[in-house]
């Protein structure tokens, strides 16, 4: 008798470890697989591989390692729209029917030619956290209630963000900016922000030269101070950024730093809280 009930504690004992093995999430940046954390708790395990925002994820270099950690995966989660296409190639070379992919670029319809930098649009970080809510959901049946509560915790946070972009949007709507790189995006344009540059931020994003009327006209407008500030990516060095930010100084054009994405561990709301208050704070308005 005892000897059965030993066997039997056994079986449950394996069975509940069985049963507590974590979904494997792969993010290709840190950020959704903290947001994965915040959702799943102890129920998920990450893997995480731009975990810095000084890491230049055109530049990014995929290591066998890497590459093992996809295919063991559950759930993968990703940028999508050219910005991390170090991950497709991955993926087609260890396909699993298995294996459920979020593209953030996918879920917000992003377009060919669009921006891909989305990680301060609220409403795209709300599509991915439904879409992840949902797929942990189906793997973690049991946990559903817990999960839809952190789902339900992180969208009143997103919409309380937007809630404060609006009441600001009357009082920079209009403003000019200048901007290096194209980070910050989705957030100035709710502001109602007019970028000056978009041609030559987006050649600095993509490792080219701007053509020389669209750095003659940045740097008009710089000496001229007709732009509020100069928005800068500090991971995206060059020689002509680097001219760009030394006639932003000497014009006494106040040089504002967004970096791509947050640190590994930063929640999203203190990562977009600190840089909007930058933002706010040098654009002169209140709230």
């Amino acid at each position: 008798m005892r000897q059965t009930l030993f066997l039997l504690i056994c079986f449950l004992s394996l069975l509940g470890s069985a049963r507590a093995e974590p979904v494997r999430v792969f993010c290709a940046e840190a950020l959704w697989c903290d947001l994965a954390k915040a959702l799943g708790g102890a129920a998920v395990s990450t893997t995480s591989i731009l975990t810095s925002p000084r890491i230049d994820p055109h530049d990014f270099q995929v290591t066998p390692d890497m590459a093992r950690k996809l295919a063991d995966s559950n759930i993968v989660l990703m940028m999508g729209g050219h910005y991390d296409d170090w991950v497709p190639p991955l993926l087609a070379a260890q396909p699993s029917t298995s294996r459920h992919v979020i593209s953030v670029a996918s879920l917000a319809g992003l377009g060919p030619n669009d921006n891909p930098h989305l990680f301060d649009d609220p409403e795209a970080v709300r599509h991915m956290v439904e879409a992840l809510s949902t797929e942990l959901t189906r793997h973690l049946p049991d946990d559903a209630p817990s999960i839809r509560a952190r789902q339900n915790d992180l969208t009143a946070m997103m919409t309380s963000f937007a809630d404060r972009l609006k009441k600001l949007r009357p009082q920079t709507k209009g403003m000019k900016i200048a901007v290096a790189e194209p980070v910050g995006g989705p957030l100035l344009q709710a502001l109602g922000i007019k970028v000056i540059d978009p041609e030559f931020a987006l050649a600095a994003m993509n490792h080219d030269d701007p053509a020389p009327r669209d750095v003659a006209r940045l740097e008009d407008a710089l000496r001229k101070k007709q732009v509020r500030i100069l928005l800068i990516n500090p991971t995206v060095r060059s020689p002509s950024l680097a001219r760009i930010e030394a006639l932003a100084r000497d014009s006494h054009v106040t040089i504002v730093s967004f970096d791509e994405f947050p640190e590994a561990g930063q929640p999203w709301q203190d990562w977009m809280k600190a840089r909007l208050d930058r933002l706010v704070a040098a654009l002169g308005v209140h709230g």
